[in-house]
């Protein structure tokens, strides 16, 4: 008896007084005469999966014939050699009354090509006499490629600076001044973190570039045997080669707070922790200070995962709960800190603040407010329409101000987590008449960008990218998620001269702003950064085996 039908015994699931005439039938020993129940078409179950990638489209469509149309459709692999690669299949039932068998691959394989064949069958009857129907047979390849890609030289990107924190730069505008030809587009590189094991989750801060390297600070948490629900938490700080993700240096951090993610800007590099600034060599990766930061409320002074300090001219600026602050982005030595004035059930966090030449700016909690760069003196506050809503007694912001010139400031009051959305809003302050210039409200779930007066955000109401004219807020144009079969945004977005780079929910696409068609896709999708060298990367997260693993995927763009 094949390995099949014993399947096929299991799935039927009859008593085992029955399963003796099931066997007997199956192998023909009634007497009956093989038959099909179904027709295969088309079938795509062939993959090319780069690392941390999900197959999609793995699929094959199934028409049951009129004497079995009451059944679903089974399957079973049969894999050449070594381990099988398909987790499950969805399937749906299409309005012609076939079935699409869509499979999903395994993630975490190793490298190499995987080759095998699928069955598909109906349950077999237990009766002698009736039909013994026979499987259709489909054959398959997933080919999972190595980590290296195309290592091809490195040089500046015409109109490129370096990616150095949130939104790429301390105006936070997320714009790229350089024009790409997506037809040139090759991954370079992939990186993983080490956490394989069961009971590990990683974190991956996003990721931040300058000297020919990309930085990132890697979270793990490890189980704790010994107490349950307790974790162990180890930092790790590095610097990848951009040519080809050699580890030009790794920093280990075992700490007793939680850590943010990194801002650089030339040689220094800065995070911070629930108390303490650090600074570091950003080419050594020496740690040069540690310095405890003042704060107003005893909370946390300015710690996100996601969010990364400003740096300016020389100097780091902090956003925390109830404060803003300057320090020394070598020594560490806070220059001033000034309160938000919030209650200690009202603080905020995960935001950074945005400046310029004379001015450094809060938005929290309903209010922008310019403070003065040098001695951090208020300069104005205007209130902003929109109400923020977080947990008991904080407010996750999740958002900084966007410096779309030196007398305009874009702010979104507050972002939900990536794929949710919340009712919010987005406003333009007049900074040199210190009020609110326009507001529109909506489902907002990226930070906005801006470019060449048109500001480009994702918009949950609708499903839609949105470009709206930086004037009066209004919309220009919009581009459905729908149209690349995307459902809803992962990440951020960056915008060049001519493309939009969006993280979807799924995929990366890279949109075309002339035309409005998708010029590119890769299929991973998570915070996107792009260097001075110009190469895009996307910081991701896949699960296997009950742990957490993150993943860095280098694209070239030239």
């Amino acid at each position: 008896m094949t390995t099949f039908l014993t399947a096929r015994l299991r799935i039927a699931a009859y008593p085992l007084t029955v399963l003796g005439f099931l066997s007997l039938a199956a192998c023909g020993g009634g007497g009956e005469s093989p038959e099909q129940a179904m027709n295969l078409s088309q079938v795509n179950l062939n993959c090319v999966q780069q690392p941390g990638e999900t197959c999609n489209k793995v699929q094959a469509t199934v028409m049951l014939y009129a004497k079995v149309t009451d059944q679903r459709p089974l399957w079973e692999e049969k894999p050449s050699a070594g381990s099988k690669v398909f987790d499950s299949v969805n399937r749906v039932k299409q309005p012609d009354g076939s079935w699409l068998m869509d499979f999903s691959v395994k993630p975490g394989l190793a490298e190499g090509t995987y080759t095998g064949t699928v069955d598909f069958s109906v349950l077999v009857s237990p009766f002698p006499g009736t039909p013994n129907y026979q499987p259709r047979t489909a054959s398959y390849s997933i080919t999972v490629v190595g980590m290296k890609g195309t290592l091809s030289p490195l040089r500046q990107l015409s109109g490129a600076t370096d990616w150095e924190g949130y939104n790429g730069n301390a105006a936070h505008t997320g714009f790229v001044p350089a024009t790409l030809d997506a037809s040139k587009f090759t991954r370079r590189w992939s990186w993983k973190s080490t956490a394989s094991i069961n009971g590990v989750s990683t974190r991956i801060s996003p990721l931040v570039t300058a000297n020919g390297y990309v930085y990132f600070n890697e979270e793990v948490a490890i189980d704790d045997s010994a107490e349950r629900f307790k974790y162990i938490y180890t930092y790790r700080l590095s610097a990848l080669s951009e040519t080809d993700a050699t580890a030009a240096w790794q920093t280990e951090l075992k700490l007793g707070d939680v850590l943010g993610a990194p801002g650089v800007a030339g040689n220094r590099l800065v995070m911070a922790g629930i108390n303490d600034a650090y600074t570091f060599n950003a080419q050594s990766g020496a740690r040069l200070a540690v310095v405890r930061q003042p704060n107003t409320n005893g909370l946390l002074v300015a710690t996100s995962q996601l969010t990364a300090p400003t740096l300016f001219d020389g100097n780091a600026y902090l956003g925390g709960n109830n404060d803003v602050m300057r320090l020394d982005a070598t020594t560490g030595q806070n220059r001033w800190s000034t309160s938000l004035d919030l209650p200690k059930l009202g603080n905020v966090d995960e935001w950074t603040p945005a400046v310029n030449a004379g001015t450094v700016y809060s938005n929290a909690a309903g209010t922008l407010t310019a403070f003065n760069i040098a001695d951090g003196s208020k300069r104005f506050s205007v209130a902003v329409p929109g109400q923020v809503i977080g947990g008991t007694g904080k407010s996750s912001l999740r958002q900084a101000p966007v410096l779309v010139d030196d007398n305009s400031v874009l702010l979104l009051n507050q972002r939900p987590y990536p794929g949710k959305s919340v009712d919010n809003s987005l406003s333009l302050v007049d900074a040199g008449s210190r009020s609110v210039r326009w507001t529109v409200s909506g489902r907002f779930t990226t930070q906005p960008v801006v470019a060449r007066g048109v500001i480009y955000v994702g918009n949950d109401s609708g499903k839609v990218i949105e470009a709206r004219n930086v004037s009066d807020g209004a919309v220009l144009w919009t581009w459905p998620l729908a149209s690349v079969g995307e459902e809803a945004l992962n990440g951020d977005l960056i915008v060049t001269n001519n493309l939009l780079f969006i993280a979807g929910g799924k995929h990366t696409h890279a949109l075309d702003l002339a035309s409005r068609q998708a010029a590119w896709t890769y299929r991973l999708s998570g915070t996107l950064s792009l260097s001075r060298n110009g190469v895009l990367y996307i910081r991701s997260a896949q699960g296997v085996s009950g742990s957490n693993i993150g993943y860095l995927t280098a694209i070239n763009l030239q």
